[in-house]
């Protein structure tokens, strides 16, 4: 008899709504992985508590509540979206999502499968501790205790050929249309301690980068990483220092790339599409365009199904 399969498919977590309080219920779980702050406890649990989770909520509870669209966070709503295409995509599969750090949880959605094996895809197709360590952590946690599925995390992915020929057949299309001076590659950051693989996850970025702008050469292009955190040095250079030197250059028309991830989220929306775009303006430039991520574009089903698919076919 077939073995009976799965897939789970898993972002980062939400707030379950932009008021300020499920916004610093969000952040206190985010905040306090090792993987995303390894500050020493003693350090950052007091700046943590006693500043970040006092100011930031009411900071940002407005830009939340801007962006929030009816149907709910853009993160969870594009995730459900990408969850339904898959579904459609692989009919005998049993699919669904799940988040790091909020609901619906990892352990709660693999104890709702009856499939006797999931497959779990992190929608980052490059590895980085930031992102993807908890989830490897919960899913061992989960595959030891007894009656449990078995597991398999889908590792990064930084140069899937179907995700990369999505990305190319999009810049084509918004590079007629757009006709941009500069194409700009932006990737979350990640500070350059050991710990983080900053040295790892860039080749990882450099590589997604250099399969989609193969044959581009009409193009020139650059790669910067975004929403850095905190002290100490990060990846660069930042996205937001290059918006501010690149009319300087004379690069007065860019489109900004973001194959880091597959669905946008508030804060990403807000940096990128607001903040980023108003440096950049303010320093000369004349057009700023992004290319957003698969979110809930139709062929983000059928990608993931490829993804599962060929993990599949490697058992």
């Amino acid at each position: 008899m077939p073995v009976k399969r799965g897939c789970l498919i898993v972002a980062l977590g939400t707030p379950a709504s932009p008021e300020p309080n499920d916004i610093r219920q969000f952040l206190k779980a985010f905040l306090s992985d090792r993987a995303v702050v390894d500050f020493p406890r003693w350090l950052w649990k007091p700046i943590l508590n006693h500043i970040v989770l006092r100011v930031r909520p009411e900071k940002v509870a407005p830009t939340y509540r801007e962006i929030w669209m009816n149907e709910g966070s853009p993160l969870e709503v594009y995730t459900k979206a990408q969850c339904e295409l898959l579904a459609a995509a692989l009919p005998d599969i049993e699919v669904k999502y799940a988040m790091t750090y909020t609901e619906p949880s990892i352990s709660a959605a693999i104890s709702e499968f009856t499939a006797e094996e999931v497959i779990i895809i992190p929608l980052y197709p490059q590895y980085a501790p930031s992102t993807v360590a908890d989830i490897y952590r919960q899913v061992e946690i989960l595959q030891a205790q007894k009656d449990a599925p078995r597991l398999k995390i889908v590792p990064q992915w930084p140069d899937f050929a179907p995700y990369i020929a999505w990305y190319r057949s999009e810049i084509a299309a918004a590079i007629v249309a757009e006709r941009p001076d500069r194409i700009v590659f932006s990737y979350h950051g990640v500070p350059q301690r050991k710990v983080h693989h900053p040295e790892s996850y860039k080749a990882q970025c450099m590589q997604t980068t250099a399969a989609i702008m193969r044959d581009f050469s009409e193009v020139p292009y650059e790669i910067s990483f975004q929403s850095k955190f905190g002290p100490g040095k990060w990846l660069a250079p930042a996205t937001i220092e290059r918006m501010a030197e690149l009319p300087g250059a004379g690069v007065e028309n860019i489109l900004l790339i973001t194959p880091g991830f597959l669905v946008d989220c508030i804060e990403t929306i807000d940096e990128l599409d607001v903040l980023n775009q108003e440096v950049f303006k303010k320093a000369g430039g004349k057009k700023y365009s992004r290319l957003a991520p698969l979110n809930a574009h139709a062929q983000a089903g059928n990608i993931l199904a490829q993804l599962y698919l060929e993990t599949a076919g490697k058992d």
